[in-house]
């Protein structure tokens, strides 16, 4: 898969970041405007609440439109509507391969988690592996995926006593699992996997961002939003230089 469109894809984003339509919160609402409404990050491109719409319009993969979509909804309100605007230009062109981005951004996320673990340590191998654009086979997602489950639940025993510091280590293997189960939904490449692997990418950046979050809640709880705030601001930082450096051909 490959960007296209890509002129009507960034007049469109240019048409409502200047028309004010760029909201957080509701897909789309009709409203008597330059550009016919308002809507979020899918809504606004999509004029809906269908991602495949973008996908198939501007050849963005499924799992990078999600997670656009969820960093978007969980910045600041005028960040949001930067991060928007800035996809635009981080995209670029036509002719450039997305589909290895998700994978790329799920180990630097990995590898900023506050525990990492020999299991995590397996998913990150194997996102950078799909990062570069080579097989992690499934059968290693899938045990990874297990493997990641299985530590969560010693995590759970070991840390019953000590809450923040169980969030963090449970957070931290919950984005672990989640990218491997990604990858194992677009390795078995069975009907409905693509949408099981956008939820688990998905999933994935929650989990990062509650892992900072409990991290930090554990040193003092005041601090815990600023580093989940921190987390997200970086995550759309990252985002988007990995879709600016992707390779044209």
């Amino acid at each position: 898969m490959k960007t296209r469109n890509y002129e009507k894809f960034s007049s469109e984003i240019k048409k409502h970041v200047i028309a004010d339509a760029v909201m957080q919160g509701d897909y789309w609402e009709v409203h008597d405007n330059e550009v016919g409404g308002s809507g979020c990050f899918i809504g606004c491109l999509a004029r809906g609440d269908n991602p495949m719409a973008i996908v198939e319009e501007y050849g963005i993969p499924h799992s990078l439109v999600r997670l656009c979509e969820n960093i978007f909804e969980a910045l600041p309100e005028d960040d949001a509507k930067q991060f928007f605007s800035d996809i635009g230009v981080a995209v670029g062109t036509d002719g450039k391969d997305l589909t290895k981005v998700v994978w790329a951004f799920l180990a630097s996320e990995l590898r900023q988690l506050p525990i990492v673990t020999e299991t995590t340590q397996v998913v990150i191998d194997g996102m950078d592996l799909l990062s570069i654009g080579q097989e992690w086979p499934d059968a290693n997602a899938a045990d990874a995926a297990a493997a990641v489950c299985a530590a969560a639940a010693v995590v759970d025993a070991a840390y019953a006593a000590y809450a923040a510091a169980y969030a963090a280590a449970d957070a931290s293997a919950a984005c672990a699992a989640a990218a491997a189960d990604a990858a194992y939904a677009v390795c078995a490449a069975d009907a409905g996997a693509d949408a099981y692997a956008a939820d688990a990418v998905v999933d994935a950046a929650y989990a990062a961002a509650d892992a900072a979050y409990a991290a930090a809640d554990a040193v003092n709880p005041s601090y815990g939003a600023v580093a989940y705030a921190a987390a997200r601001s970086r995550q759309a930082k990252d985002l988007l230089q990995l879709i600016t450096d992707a390779e044209v051909s």
